[in-house]
């Protein structure tokens, strides 16, 4: 039997992501969801591209954050709205593979080695499935990372330099997303 083929698909800035679809009105300005920013306590459980460009992280403090970065707005987290996106998600997964391994609403390890001799090789499907993300219009402003790997562990940590790692048929490469 050949190697497995294990992807990992990760939607970027998930809640955040999803608040810009619904509050258009602070597209370029950065955005953090999480806490009670009224009773001034929680942390950012996350941060769109911007706000992260100052300096803001997943776990910090509210306050902090406004230190940071004075202009960033807080909205409260919705996760009746992110589990709907995570279903979508899924809903795209399920034309690939029913070997589905969840991990946090908005990452999935895909183990599509039965699936490569019908939708091609694991790159192909990881290229498919980004694409497919980006396109509905649901996912206006969420993209993903995509990657393709045996070693579930070394994947994650490239993706997270954002790299996509391959290993098919022996071979090896790195892909700058």
């Amino acid at each position: 039997m050949g190697d497995r083929v294990i992807l990992h698909s990760d939607i970027n800035c998930c809640y955040a992501s999803i608040e810009h679809l619904h509050h258009p009105e602070l597209a370029g300005k950065p955005l953090a969801v999480g806490g009670d920013p009224e009773a001034r306590h929680g942390i950012v459980l996350t941060a769109d591209y911007t706000a992260k460009k100052y300096g803001v992280k997943t776990g910090m403090a509210l306050w902090q954050a406004k230190q940071v970065c004075p202009d960033i707005t807080f909205v409260s987290p919705r996760m009746d709205l992110y589990l709907r996106f995570s279903r979508m998600a899924h809903e795209i997964y399920a034309e690939y593979t029913d070997r589905q391994e969840p991990y946090g609403i908005d990452e999935c390890w895909l183990d599509v080695t039965g699936s490569s001799s019908l939708k091609g090789d694991g790159l192909l499907i990881a290229q498919e499935i980004s694409r497919r993300m980006k396109s509905r219009q649901e996912f206006l402003y969420c993209t993903s990372k995509s990657g393709t790997n045996g070693n579930s562990d070394l994947l994650r940590h490239l993706l997270n330099l954002n790299y996509s790692y391959v290993k098919e048929k022996r071979s090896t490469n790195f892909l700058r997303n």
